[in-house]
């Protein structure tokens, strides 16, 4: 690793890329606490109980997030898994990511369903799992934001969305930190036109306290595709395992 390429951050003189930032972002989560909650349980007053009890043994909600829908303070209250993320080192505070269009969260989460699948210990007892999800939208707005998918930074494209390589991103994700960054846009490692991710490091910068839109959505998972649905729809949206391999290789978050 190069000197230029350790810190990004200087090279594409970071401090001056600092501008207001706004959009609307979405996020996919997995539809399955409540329903499995309700599983364990005969009552609905007994699923609540068990829901308040298990809140207890929860990490505590960040600071100034009272007033935020669950969807959107929950990212925050978790500690990184064992590999970080994508701008996150593992002893940082965690990011809430989403994407800038439904097919691009579609794909990041497609790639995150291959993740589960090729991580399972032993073969699967289905060919197919199928799992619930909610999509939601909500706006974002900040006076301290940075766009890593426009110049200087895009020539730096393939290191700051390398498939397996998350150091690259991490030290600048560090970086954005120290420099007081609120929230950052960025090139999607999943999507194959790399269309932009979106990041905030803190609860504060939402527009709206609830989302915006919630829909359902059904996710077929097998060994070799993964496929979406609307609940209400009827259009289908396809991923390949072969759109995420790397010379023949799944990538597994590193």
């Amino acid at each position: 690793m190069t000197a230029i390429e350790q810190n990004l951050w200087q090279s594409c003189e970071g401090n001056k890329q600092v501008s207001p930032l706004s959009g609307t972002l979405y996020r996919l989560v997995e539809s399955q606490e409540q329903i499995a909650t309700r599983q364990l349980v005969d009552t609905l007053e007994e699923q609540a109980l068990l829901e308040d009890m298990l809140e207890l043994v929860k990490p505590p909600y960040p600071p100034k997030s009272e007033h935020l829908h669950y969807l959107l303070k929950t990212p925050f209250r978790y500690p990184p898994l064992k590999w970080g993320s994508r701008f996150g080192r593992t002893f940082e505070p965690s990011i809430f990511y989403g994407g800038c269009s439904v097919n691009v969260t579609l794909a990041e989460s497609a790639y995150y369903r291959f993740v589960f699948w090729h991580s399972m210990d032993g073969a699967p007892k289905k060919k197919t799992i199928r799992t619930e999800h909610t999509l939601f939208s909500v706006g974002y707005h900040c006076h301290k934001g940075i766009r890593l998918q426009s110049p200087p930074f895009d020539q730096y494209l393939d290191l700051i969305a390398h498939p397996t390589n998350y150091s690259y991103a991490q030290l600048l994700g560090t970086a954005m930190r120290n420099e007081g960054v609120e929230i950052f846009e960025y090139p999607s490692a999943r999507a194959s036109d790399h269309a932009t991710c979106v990041g905030l490091f803190t609860a504060e910068h939402f527009s709206q306290n609830s989302p915006l839109d919630r829909e359902q959505w059904f996710c077929d998972i097998g060994a070799e595709e993964v496929i979406f649905k609307a609940v209400e729809g009827s259009d289908i949206v396809r991923f390949e395992l072969s759109q995420f391999l790397q010379q023949g290789i799944f990538p597994m978050p590193a």
